[in-house]
């Protein structure tokens, strides 16, 4: 089933790459996350923490006024799709932030980047769909993305002051179910009528921040990666983490009018 709407998911996703936080790499970019087009008009939606400011130890910069990670200049992202016909998609635009839902929406021109191969032939992105009506916990999705990227970065032997990279992408199809409609449980429930997490039965890994989960039957998303559930163990030395089987995922429902007026 996943095979027969996996190309567009796949043509429709691009691995997102920031400026990278130590200076000495002089805001190379480097891949941080996975987003996707979710409108053929080139609405493109990803994890919020996938494009905030940081230090050089990974800790995200406050906006001391607002309470909140300061985002990352925007001009400065790029949109990558790796493979035989390379595409960057860049000059985006903020167009709505969520941060009480780890949730950003940017704009790409598609005019601006038509000429590239992987566009030639086309007068809009592909783009994901997005549903949201209710899947049963159960329902088989899928997700895509590009984790455990890798780069390297390094002077130019004789051009002084510039740097040289490459990146390497690990593209990965992950089967799933919805495993619960709620992330926890507590004495005090918000009631919103619908579902605000979708959990799901295997923890991503890094770098599938901000990526798409589909419905199998579909090929429409319903949400968005945003993060794993890691298990604490407690010992001696202090607790530590081990990997968890699940994965917390936000409903785009969540935004569902927001989207709707755009």
């Amino acid at each position: 089933m996943i095979n027969k709407t996996l190309e567009n998911t796949k043509q429709a996703t691009f691995s997102v790459l920031t400026p990278h936080p130590d200076p000495a790499y002089k805001n190379f970019p480097f891949p941080n996350g996975t987003g996707f087009f979710f409108d053929p008009r080139g609405y493109f939606i990803t994890a919020r923490h996938v494009i905030q400011k940081i230090d050089i130890n990974g800790n995200a910069i406050l906006d001391t006024t607002k309470g909140i990670p300061e985002l990352l200049d925007i001009s400065k992202l790029i949109l990558s799709k790796p493979g035989p016909s390379f595409t960057q998609i860049k000059e985006l635009i903020l167009v709505s932030d969520f941060p009480q839902f780890d949730l950003v929406i940017l704009k790409a021109d598609f005019e601006k980047h038509k000429t590239q191969e992987s566009l030639k032939g086309k007068i809009e992105f592909n783009n994901i769909y997005v549903d949201f009506s209710i899947p049963l916990e159960g329902e088989p999705v899928y997700a895509f993305g590009y984790p455990l990227a890798e780069h390297t970065v390094k002077l130019h032997p004789t051009q002084q002051g510039m740097m040289i990279g490459t990146h390497t992408y690990f593209p990965r199809t992950t089967s799933l179910i919805i495993s619960s409609h709620h992330d926890k449980i507590g004495p005090i429930i918000k009631n919103t009528g619908f579902p605000e997490y979708y959990v799901i039965d295997k923890a991503l890994n890094y770098g599938n921040s901000g990526g798409p989960i589909v419905i199998e039957e579909t090929g429409r998303v319903i949400s968005v990666c945003t993060r794993f559930q890691p298990v604490m163990i407690k010992q001696q030395q202090g607790n530590v983490a081990i990997p968890s089987l699940y994965g917390i995922t936000v409903s785009l429902k969540n935004i569902e009018k927001e989207i709707l007026a755009l």
